[in-house]
Protein backbone atom coordinates (compact mmCIF):
# COMPACT_ATOMS: atom_id res chain seq x y z
CA UNK A 1 0.00 0.00 0.00
CA UNK A 2 0.92 3.95 -0.81
CA UNK A 3 0.93 4.71 2.65
CA UNK A 4 3.13 1.45 3.91
CA UNK A 5 5.56 2.78 1.63
CA UNK A 6 5.64 6.20 2.56
CA UNK A 7 6.04 4.75 6.19
CA UNK A 8 8.87 2.95 5.19
CA UNK A 9 11.01 4.62 3.30
CA UNK A 10 13.17 2.47 1.49
CA UNK A 11 15.93 3.41 -0.92
CA UNK A 12 14.52 7.04 -0.71
CA UNK A 13 17.14 9.57 -0.78
CA UNK A 14 16.93 12.37 2.03
CA UNK A 15 14.96 14.84 0.16
CA UNK A 16 12.27 12.29 -0.90
CA UNK A 17 12.06 11.03 3.03
CA UNK A 18 11.20 15.08 3.66
CA UNK A 19 8.32 14.51 1.16
CA UNK A 20 7.69 11.34 2.62
CA UNK A 21 7.76 13.19 5.97
CA UNK A 22 5.28 15.70 5.52
CA UNK A 23 2.94 14.12 3.29
CA UNK A 24 2.19 11.78 6.27
CA UNK A 25 1.71 14.51 8.78
CA UNK A 26 -0.30 16.52 6.33
CA UNK A 27 -2.28 13.95 4.79
CA UNK A 28 -5.56 16.37 4.99
CA UNK A 29 -3.85 19.15 2.63
CA UNK A 30 -2.67 17.22 0.06
CA UNK A 31 -5.66 16.65 -2.23
CA UNK A 32 -5.29 20.38 -2.42
CA UNK A 33 -1.75 21.03 -3.50
CA UNK A 34 -0.14 21.14 -6.61
CA UNK A 35 3.17 19.40 -6.94
CA UNK A 36 4.81 23.11 -6.78
CA UNK A 37 2.85 23.70 -3.79
CA UNK A 38 4.07 20.29 -1.87
CA UNK A 39 7.26 20.85 -3.22
CA UNK A 40 8.01 23.71 -1.72
CA UNK A 41 6.33 22.93 1.68
CA UNK A 42 8.74 20.33 1.84
CA UNK A 43 11.87 21.94 1.17
CA UNK A 44 12.46 20.16 -1.98
CA UNK A 45 12.31 20.69 -5.51
CA UNK A 46 8.87 19.61 -7.97
CA UNK A 47 11.41 17.39 -9.85
CA UNK A 48 12.23 15.33 -6.41
CA UNK A 49 8.36 15.34 -5.72
CA UNK A 50 7.81 13.73 -9.43
CA UNK A 51 10.57 11.12 -9.12
CA UNK A 52 9.04 10.03 -5.80
CA UNK A 53 5.77 9.36 -7.56
CA UNK A 54 7.89 7.24 -10.35
CA UNK A 55 9.82 5.09 -7.18
CA UNK A 56 6.40 4.33 -6.53
CA UNK A 57 5.38 3.23 -9.40
CA UNK A 58 2.63 5.87 -9.89
CA UNK A 59 2.25 7.36 -13.55
CA UNK A 60 2.50 11.08 -11.47
CA UNK A 61 1.41 13.53 -8.78
CA UNK A 62 -1.97 13.01 -9.97
CA UNK A 63 -2.19 9.10 -9.79
CA UNK A 64 -0.37 9.55 -6.02
CA UNK A 65 -2.98 11.64 -4.85
CA UNK A 66 -5.62 9.91 -6.33
CA UNK A 67 -4.14 7.02 -4.54
CA UNK A 68 -3.53 8.42 -1.27
CA UNK A 69 -6.98 9.93 -0.63
CA UNK A 70 -8.62 5.98 -1.58
CA UNK A 71 -6.22 4.86 1.21
CA UNK A 72 -7.10 7.70 4.03
CA UNK A 73 -11.02 6.76 3.51
CA UNK A 74 -10.57 3.38 3.65
CA UNK A 75 -8.18 3.75 6.48
CA UNK A 76 -11.04 6.17 8.02
CA UNK A 77 -13.73 3.46 7.06
CA UNK A 78 -11.76 0.82 9.18
CA UNK A 79 -11.29 3.15 11.92
CA UNK A 80 -15.19 3.87 12.54
CA UNK A 81 -16.21 -0.02 11.98
CA UNK A 82 -13.63 -0.36 14.50
CA UNK A 83 -14.83 2.07 16.81
CA UNK A 84 -18.24 0.68 16.66
CA UNK A 85 -16.89 -3.15 17.28
CA UNK A 86 -18.53 -4.35 20.77
CA UNK A 87 -15.91 -6.89 21.61
CA UNK A 88 -12.49 -6.00 21.09
CA UNK A 89 -8.59 -6.94 22.31
CA UNK A 90 -9.71 -4.92 25.33
CA UNK A 91 -12.92 -7.53 26.18
CA UNK A 92 -13.26 -9.75 29.16
CA UNK A 93 -15.14 -13.19 29.40
CA UNK A 94 -17.93 -11.28 30.98
CA UNK A 95 -17.62 -8.43 28.96
CA UNK A 96 -18.29 -10.72 26.52
CA UNK A 97 -21.22 -12.46 28.08
CA UNK A 98 -22.90 -9.43 28.49
CA UNK A 99 -22.51 -8.23 25.12
CA UNK A 100 -23.87 -11.15 23.12
CA UNK A 101 -27.40 -10.90 24.38
CA UNK A 102 -27.48 -7.29 23.15
CA UNK A 103 -26.05 -8.34 19.83
CA UNK A 104 -28.75 -11.10 19.48
CA UNK A 105 -31.49 -8.83 20.64
CA UNK A 106 -30.40 -5.86 18.06
CA UNK A 107 -30.29 -8.63 15.12
CA UNK A 108 -33.83 -9.81 15.90
CA UNK A 109 -35.67 -6.94 16.91
CA UNK A 110 -33.97 -4.99 13.37
CA UNK A 111 -35.00 -7.97 11.19
CA UNK A 112 -38.40 -8.11 12.84
CA UNK A 113 -38.75 -4.30 12.12
CA UNK A 114 -37.94 -5.32 8.28
CA UNK A 115 -40.13 -8.19 7.37
CA UNK A 116 -43.33 -7.75 5.69
CA UNK A 117 -46.40 -8.28 7.24
CA UNK A 118 -48.09 -9.55 4.10
CA UNK A 119 -45.12 -11.46 2.54
CA UNK A 120 -45.68 -13.61 5.88
CA UNK A 121 -48.97 -13.75 5.41
CA UNK A 122 -48.79 -15.41 1.74
CA UNK A 123 -45.98 -17.06 2.77
CA UNK A 124 -48.07 -18.83 5.45
CA UNK A 125 -50.95 -19.39 2.82
CA UNK A 126 -48.81 -21.73 0.46
CA UNK A 127 -47.87 -23.58 3.25
CA UNK A 128 -50.75 -24.64 4.35
CA UNK A 129 -51.35 -26.43 0.89
CA UNK A 130 -47.54 -27.56 0.65
CA UNK A 131 -46.81 -31.24 0.34
CA UNK A 132 -43.02 -30.94 1.82
CA UNK A 133 -40.10 -28.20 2.19
CA UNK A 134 -36.70 -28.04 0.94
CA UNK A 135 -34.61 -25.73 2.31
CA UNK A 136 -30.90 -24.91 0.49
CA UNK A 137 -27.57 -22.89 1.72
CA UNK A 138 -24.09 -23.07 1.18
CA UNK A 139 -21.50 -23.31 3.91
CA UNK A 140 -22.65 -21.82 7.38
CA UNK A 141 -26.47 -21.21 5.80
CA UNK A 142 -26.48 -24.84 4.78
CA UNK A 143 -26.10 -25.52 8.84
CA UNK A 144 -29.00 -23.30 9.28
CA UNK A 145 -31.20 -24.82 6.66
CA UNK A 146 -30.05 -28.17 7.88
CA UNK A 147 -31.11 -27.70 11.49
CA UNK A 148 -34.38 -25.86 10.29
CA UNK A 149 -35.20 -29.09 8.41
CA UNK A 150 -34.82 -31.32 11.97
CA UNK A 151 -37.23 -28.37 13.68
CA UNK A 152 -39.75 -28.73 11.19
CA UNK A 153 -39.90 -32.49 10.84
CA UNK A 154 -40.35 -32.94 14.48
CA UNK A 155 -44.04 -31.17 13.66
CA UNK A 156 -44.59 -33.92 10.99
CA UNK A 157 -43.62 -31.92 8.20
CA UNK A 158 -41.82 -34.15 5.22
CA UNK A 159 -38.27 -31.74 5.12
CA UNK A 160 -35.03 -31.74 3.59
CA UNK A 161 -32.12 -29.50 3.63
CA UNK A 162 -29.74 -29.21 0.32
CA UNK A 163 -26.32 -27.75 -0.72
CA UNK A 164 -26.64 -28.10 -4.86
CA UNK A 165 -28.87 -29.10 -7.12
CA UNK A 166 -30.45 -32.12 -8.30
CA UNK A 167 -32.15 -32.27 -11.67
CA UNK A 168 -32.94 -35.79 -11.94
CA UNK A 169 -34.84 -35.66 -8.55
CA UNK A 170 -36.51 -32.25 -9.51
CA UNK A 171 -36.96 -33.03 -12.74
CA UNK A 172 -39.20 -36.52 -11.52
CA UNK A 173 -41.22 -33.97 -8.65
CA UNK A 174 -41.31 -30.39 -10.61
CA UNK A 175 -45.02 -30.39 -10.46
CA UNK A 176 -45.18 -31.63 -7.04
CA UNK A 177 -46.11 -29.16 -4.17
CA UNK A 178 -42.69 -28.01 -2.28
CA UNK A 179 -41.99 -24.81 -0.65
CA UNK A 180 -38.32 -23.31 -1.01
CA UNK A 181 -36.36 -21.20 1.25
CA UNK A 182 -33.10 -20.31 -0.03
CA UNK A 183 -30.71 -19.14 2.44
CA UNK A 184 -27.88 -16.36 1.68
CA UNK A 185 -26.41 -14.15 4.87
CA UNK A 186 -25.10 -11.61 1.66
CA UNK A 187 -28.00 -11.91 -0.64
CA UNK A 188 -24.83 -12.15 -2.97
CA UNK A 189 -24.18 -15.79 -3.48
CA UNK A 190 -23.55 -16.62 -6.82
CA UNK A 191 -24.93 -20.72 -6.07
CA UNK A 192 -27.93 -19.84 -4.31
CA UNK A 193 -28.51 -17.61 -7.58
CA UNK A 194 -28.23 -20.56 -9.82
CA UNK A 195 -30.28 -22.54 -7.78
CA UNK A 196 -32.98 -19.96 -7.34
CA UNK A 197 -33.13 -19.59 -11.02
CA UNK A 198 -32.68 -23.25 -11.70
CA UNK A 199 -35.98 -24.31 -9.80
CA UNK A 200 -37.61 -21.32 -11.34
CA UNK A 201 -37.57 -22.54 -14.98
CA UNK A 202 -36.99 -25.92 -13.91
CA UNK A 203 -40.16 -26.62 -11.77
CA UNK A 204 -43.45 -25.09 -10.35
CA UNK A 205 -41.93 -25.02 -6.55
CA UNK A 206 -43.01 -21.94 -4.41
CA UNK A 207 -39.83 -20.24 -3.74
CA UNK A 208 -38.35 -18.19 -1.09
CA UNK A 209 -35.66 -16.24 -0.68
CA UNK A 210 -34.25 -15.40 2.97
CA UNK A 211 -31.93 -12.89 1.65
CA UNK A 212 -29.26 -9.94 2.99
CA UNK A 213 -29.68 -6.91 1.60
CA UNK A 214 -27.37 -7.57 -1.38
CA UNK A 215 -29.93 -9.74 -3.32
CA UNK A 216 -30.30 -7.64 -6.40
CA UNK A 217 -31.27 -9.80 -9.38
CA UNK A 218 -32.58 -12.97 -7.60
CA UNK A 219 -35.72 -11.26 -6.65
CA UNK A 220 -36.92 -12.47 -10.60
CA UNK A 221 -35.88 -15.79 -9.42
CA UNK A 222 -38.61 -15.78 -6.17
CA UNK A 223 -41.98 -16.00 -5.02
CA UNK A 224 -41.12 -13.93 -2.34
CA UNK A 225 -37.93 -12.55 -0.42
CA UNK A 226 -37.93 -11.94 3.40
CA UNK A 227 -34.83 -9.56 3.79
CA UNK A 228 -32.46 -9.84 6.69
CA UNK A 229 -30.15 -7.38 8.24
CA UNK A 230 -26.56 -7.39 7.36
CA UNK A 231 -24.34 -5.56 9.80
CA UNK A 232 -21.58 -3.35 8.41
CA UNK A 233 -18.76 -5.06 10.81
CA UNK A 234 -15.25 -5.48 9.64
CA UNK A 235 -14.71 -8.48 12.27
CA UNK A 236 -16.84 -12.02 12.04
CA UNK A 237 -19.80 -10.53 14.58
CA UNK A 238 -21.72 -10.08 11.32
CA UNK A 239 -21.88 -13.57 10.96
CA UNK A 240 -23.48 -14.04 14.76
CA UNK A 241 -26.05 -10.93 13.29
CA UNK A 242 -27.16 -12.73 9.94
CA UNK A 243 -27.05 -16.47 11.62
CA UNK A 244 -29.16 -14.81 14.43
CA UNK A 245 -31.48 -13.16 11.76
CA UNK A 246 -32.05 -15.74 9.49
CA UNK A 247 -32.42 -18.74 12.24
CA UNK A 248 -35.73 -15.70 13.80
CA UNK A 249 -36.93 -15.81 10.53
CA UNK A 250 -36.99 -19.99 10.42
CA UNK A 251 -38.35 -20.08 13.74
CA UNK A 252 -41.31 -17.80 12.67
CA UNK A 253 -41.76 -20.40 9.89
CA UNK A 254 -41.46 -23.25 12.70
CA UNK A 255 -43.91 -21.19 14.76
CA UNK A 256 -46.59 -20.83 11.68
CA UNK A 257 -46.25 -24.57 11.36
CA UNK A 258 -46.68 -24.97 14.72
CA UNK A 259 -50.16 -22.91 14.47
CA UNK A 260 -51.72 -24.73 11.28
CA UNK A 261 -50.73 -28.64 13.29
CA UNK A 262 -51.06 -27.53 16.63
CA UNK A 263 -53.75 -30.45 17.50
CA UNK A 264 -51.72 -33.34 15.79
CA UNK A 265 -49.07 -31.96 17.82
CA UNK A 266 -50.29 -32.09 20.33
CA UNK A 267 -51.75 -35.50 20.03
CA UNK A 268 -47.98 -36.85 18.59
CA UNK A 269 -46.34 -35.20 21.99
CA UNK A 270 -48.42 -37.52 23.96
CA UNK A 271 -47.97 -40.28 22.66
CA UNK A 272 -44.19 -39.60 22.64
CA UNK A 273 -44.72 -39.59 26.26
CA UNK A 274 -46.31 -42.59 26.17
CA UNK A 275 -42.90 -44.31 24.98
CA UNK A 276 -40.43 -41.67 26.69
CA UNK A 277 -38.91 -44.75 28.89
CA UNK A 278 -38.13 -46.44 25.86
CA UNK A 279 -35.76 -43.98 24.60
CA UNK A 280 -34.29 -43.23 27.71
CA UNK A 281 -31.25 -44.77 29.13
CA UNK A 282 -31.44 -46.46 32.49
CA UNK A 283 -29.10 -47.23 35.03
CA UNK A 284 -28.91 -50.52 36.70
CA UNK A 285 -28.64 -50.53 40.57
Amino acid sequence: MLMDQLKEMANFTNHEKDIASYVLDHLEEIPQLTSDELAKLSFTSKATVIRLCQKLDLSGYQEFKLKLVAEVNQEERINRLLANEPITDQSTPNDIMKTLPFLYDKSITNTRLTINENTMNRINNRLKTMDEIHLYGTGISYMLAQSAAYKFSTLGVPCSSFESINGHVLAARKKERIVVFLISFTGANKTIHQIAQYLKEATDYYIVGIMGPHSQGIEKWCDEIIEIPNRDSLLSLDVIHSFSSANYVLDIIFGMLLAERYENHVLSSVEMLNHQSLLLDKLDN
